[in-house]
């Protein structure tokens, strides 16, 4: 895993550049005010002539690594890339956000409300998300506002990439070419599922449908305690070696009787409604074409924003004032935690304690 980051460590911090700018409410990101206020803290590089503190390198180093699962493969060798990695993502959203005023473009009130609207009711409870939010370090202030900067953001990739197109030619050389990859259907059974907030509400739904009521209409009766579901005409694949576990006794159950109720979780309980027993097959192009034409367009949009990120990147003059942190160490740098980065004072000056063997900090 490793070996493949270090080779494709510029292109995958480019595209996760493009997560970030996208998210609304992550518990990590690009950190964007600087701290700048760390014991033996110092400026390592400039951007368009704005200093970039020690502290802010490393403290976004280690949300990297944590946000991709690497903490136990990271090595000395790793950090200088990390470093510059970080150090092209801040010149890239300062440039985006340049971009931003330059095409003019705007947020309404309503889009921010409405995503707020969305983020929260992804949550179980209200009270969770406020607890989220604390441990993130928001209040509603700061999330509307990170939100109004994100919606900006993803406005611009949205006109960055409105040229992307396809037509019936290449969706079909991109079925042929990955529909026995892509494409396999495995042995299983078309089923209609629905997800309850509680066992009661799932419970009068089953005695429903068993009674002879339509499925859709007993999901639109019971949408206030139904979490989602599928319409009785758009069945979905359940995989047969993915039935275990409490979704054994699917493999079991009648044609066209719903099952008992199923507790998934504490707030989920599942009603399963077996339609059809499907063979392992190739699925057609008829029934994949919509989905292929949102991979083509989705493949073509993705080398449109890693262009223009580079473009951004480009235009940022990064001046390095310390490049000993951003070539191969000879000894295993030591990350500056929040805590340390919390007191003390900033310097332009490399700071004599930073000169041990611990910051693999030298100058010439």
């Amino acid at each position: 895993m490793m070996q493949y980051f270090r080779k494709n460590v510029r292109w995958i911090m480019l595209i996760i550049v493009i997560l970030f700018v996208v998210s609304c409410f992550a518990g990590y990101g690009m950190y964007t005010g600087g701290r700048g206020d760390g014991t033996g803290d110092y400026v390592v590089a400039r951007i368009d002539g704005d200093r970039v503190m020690r502290s802010q390198v490393e403290l976004e180093v280690g949300r990297m690594i944590q946000s991709m699962g690497l903490e136990q493969g990271v090595t000395s060798e790793d950090y200088p890339s990390l470093r510059s990695s970080v150090l092209d993502q801040l010149a890239i959203i300062k440039n985006l956000d340049k971009e931003v005023k330059e095409r003019k473009i705007t947020v309404t009130k309503d889009e921010i409300e409405s995503t707020l609207s969305n983020i929260e009711n992804s949550f179980p409870t209200r009270e969770l998300f406020l607890q989220q939010m604390q441990a993130a370090g928001m209040d509603e202030r700061k999330l509307r506002s990170s939100i109004e900067e994100q919606i900006l953001r993803q406005k611009v990739f949205e006109e960055v990439t409105a040229s992307a197109s396809t037509d019936e030619q290449e969706k079909r050389t991109f079925y042929d070419t990955m529909k026995n990859f892509a494409f396999q259907r495995p042995e299983g059974f078309n089923v209609n599922v629905a997800h309850f907030a509680t066992e009661e509400s799932a419970a009068a739904a089953r005695k429903s449908i068993s009674g002879g009521q339509a499925w859709n209409t007993v999901m639109e009766a019971a949408s206030a305690d139904v979490l989602d579901y599928s319409p009785y005409e758009s069945p979905i694949l359940a995989p047969l070696d993915q039935l275990t576990g409490p979704l054994e006794s699917l493999k079991d159950q009648p044609i066209n009787k719903v099952t008992d109720v199923v507790k998934l979780a504490d707030g989920d309980f599942l009603l399963a409604l077996k339609r059809s027993k499907e063979a392992a097959r190739t699925s057609s192009y008829d029934e994949v074409s919509a989905d292929i034409e949102q991979m083509v367009l989705g493949q073509k949009r993705q080398g449109l924003q890693t262009n223009f990120l580079q473009e951004l990147r480009n235009k940022a003059d990064v001046q390095i004032v310390d490049d000993t942190i951003f070539s191969k160490p000879e000894a295993v740098p030591a990350i500056i935690s929040d805590d340390a980065a919390a007191g003390g004072a900033e310097t332009d000056e490399v700071p004599a304690d930073a000169l041990s063997e611990d910051a693999a900090v030298k100058t010439e």
